[in-house]
């Protein structure tokens, strides 16, 4: 893919996934902020596809936009929430939000200086591609393992509570 094509997808995917995720948390109807995360979910999918993570890519479809945006939607029709899509779509510390919004998008810029950020060619010394199944099946089962399964055991705790903020909700 020639240079230019590459940065024009990139800035776009890129711009996408910004407005994206500010339609996610600005709209009143949480159905709809649902459909702007998967819009976010499949322009970060087309971001991993131009750096050549195709993996990531594919889990980041199957995974988020399949599975976990599945999951929070029936989290947000079992607690049938009312009573938060008629209020204000945003509290009292909005200010302080955008605020944090505004440094990290700073910080970001900062790191865009050239020698601050230490830059790798896409394999490490005799070893699989960055990105490829096999760089991150390995580096998942060795050296993540742990963390790995925290996350899993994260999860569950989260199911097994909206499990019961939902019962408890039908029995009164």
């Amino acid at each position: 893919m020639p240079i230019l094509a590459g940065q024009i997808a990139f800035y776009y995917l890129a711009a996408a996934s910004v407005a994206s995720a500010i339609l996610a948390v600005t709209r009143r109807n949480p159905a709809h902020s649902m459909l702007w995360v998967l819009a976010l979910f499949m322009h970060v999918a087309g971001i991993f596809l131009l750096v050549g993570a195709e993996f990531l890519a594919g889990v980041q479809v199957i995974v988020y936009a399949g599975a976990i945006l599945v999951f929070y939607l029936f989290v947000l029709m079992l607690l049938d929430l009312p009573r938060e899509a008629a209020g204000p779509p945003f509290g009292a510390h909005w200010p302080l939000c955008a605020a944090a919004g505004l440094i990290f998008a700073a910080l970001l810029w900062y790191a865009r200086e050239p020698g601050l950020v230490l830059t790798a060619d896409g394999s490490a010394a005799g070893g699989p591609p960055r990105g490829s199944l096999l760089a991150v099946g390995t580096a998942l089962f060795t050296l993540f393992a742990l963390p790995f399964e925290i996350a899993s055991l994260i999860l569950l705790a989260a199911i097994v509570g909206t499990v019961v903020v939902a019962k408890r909700k039908t029995e009164s």
